[in-house]
């Protein structure tokens, strides 16, 4: 027989109007495909209450009412961090009875939200961030011609062959080794490049290219030879304003001296002002 939970409606006027045949419960069971003591619960619910339809409330209670239910949703807005699992046992302790963090989970997505992996961002303490803000303040209104006057610079480094970090490919199961699931490498040698360069909104400076370690001297040696050449190529002469960033080469001693000689217009940045740009091999496909 065929073992299902509940009777539908039909099944059970079925069984109501099999009696009066002269059937037996064995052979109305063997005919409906249920129980003979599925049958005979039916007949007895019939005769006491003469309905066929199940009582209203059978179905089972929630186990958080709406006052709960909201609990859990204040717990998420303080701290959008905590886990499912943690707010079922805090739930639970309350309660007094066991709540599961699958149905924390159902209340949550009712209430749109959804789990999602946290996006990584430089970590920037509170002094800093008083900084960057006043920085803004300062820059945010400033005139287009203002803009228009500043260099930026920053040295990079380039992969020529490769890439510093992972690279995401779409791929079958066993399917590793597949030369178009895999990344060719070399042993030693011709990797990388380090540049330094610098723009203004007229168009780009020189590219000066590094090959060796970038110590404040060698900083020092690219901005005696480069910068003016640089300004004179974008159309500022001696009227532009230098803007560098933080990394200790460029704050250090010598090089601040020649700065004050040579480049006293300056857009001093706050710390940490590096935005952090993803490469192209940490975005998945």
């Amino acid at each position: 027989m065929e073992n299902r939970k509940e009777t539908t409606i039909e099944e059970r006027k079925l069984v109501i109007k099999l009696p009066n045949g002269g059937k037996s419960l064995r052979n109305i069971a063997k005919e409906v495909g249920r129980s003979v003591n599925c049958i005979q619960k039916i007949l007895q619910k019939f005769k006491k209450t003469g309905i066929l339809a199940n009582n209203e409330g059978r179905a089972r209670k929630k186990i958080m009412n709406s006052i709960t239910e909201r609990r859990v949703i204040h717990q998420v807005k303080i701290d959008p961090k905590i886990s499912a699992p943690k707010i079922a046992a805090s739930t639970s302790n309350t309660l007094g009875r066991s709540v599961s963090a699958e149905t924390v989970r159902r209340v949550l997505r009712k209430a749109g939200y959804n789990g999602r992996v946290a996006r990584k961002k430089p970590l920037i303490g509170k002094r800093n961030r008083v900084k960057r803000l006043k920085f803004a303040k300062e820059h945010i209104l400033k005139p287009q011609q203002f803009w228009n006057e500043v260099i930026f610079s920053d040295e990079s480094k380039f992969n020529i062959f490769g890439s510093d970090g992972l690279r995401m490919v779409w791929r079958k199961p066993n399917t590793s080794h597949h030369p178009k699931h895999t990344i060719p490498t070399v042993k030693h040698g011709g990797e990388s490049v380090i540049v330094w360069g610098c723009m203004a909104a007229s168009g780009v400076g020189k590219l000066i290219f590094i090959d060796r370690i970038m110590h404040k001297m060698a900083y020092l040696n690219i901005l005696q030879n480069n910068l003016k050449e640089s300004a004179d190529k974008l159309g500022l002469g001696s009227n532009f304003i230098f803007q560098q960033d933080n990394d200790p080469k460029q704050t250090a001693f010598v090089v601040k001296e020649w700065m004050f000689y040579h480049c006293r217009n300056q857009l001093n940045t706050p710390p940490q002002s590096r935005l952090k740009c993803y490469r192209e091999s940490e975005v998945p496909p």
